[in-house]
C-alpha cells in the first residue's frame, strides 16, 4: 500500500499485488462526496456516494462470490484454466 496524488495534488491511497493495483481517493460534487475507486490498468472507475459505500456492507459473501464469476461484467467469461493444466502432455 502506498500514497500517491492525484493532478489535482489530492491523497489516493494505492493497493496493489502481483494480481492488480487499484487506487481510492474521493472527490467533492455538488451532491456531496465520493470515493472513487480507480483500476488503472483497466481502466475501469467507479464514484461511490456514502449510501452506496454502506450498501456494500448489507451484501451476502454469497454476492461477492457470484460477482466474481464474471469479474470483467456480463457477457465477458474468462477462458481460464489452472496452471497445472500448461504442464499437461495430452
Amino acid at each position: 500500500m502506498s500514497i500517491i496524488h492525484n493532478d489535482r495534488g489530492e491523497p489516493i491511497i494505492q493497493i496493489a499485488n502481483e494480481f492488480t493495483v487499484i487506487q481510492v481517493g474521493y472527490t467533492r460534487t455538488g451532491s456531496g462526496e465520493r470515493l472513487v475507486i480507480t483500476s488503472p490498468r483497466l481502466r475501469f472507475q467507479t464514484h461511490l456516494d456514502p449510501l452506496q459505500l454502506e450498501s456494500l456492507t448489507w451484501q451476502t459473501p454469497d454476492m461477492y462470490s457470484a460477482l466474481l464469476d464474471t469479474p470483467y461484467g456480463p457477457g465477458s467469461e474468462l477462458k481460464a484454466s489452472p496452471l497445472s493444466a500448461l504442464f499437461r502432455k495430452d
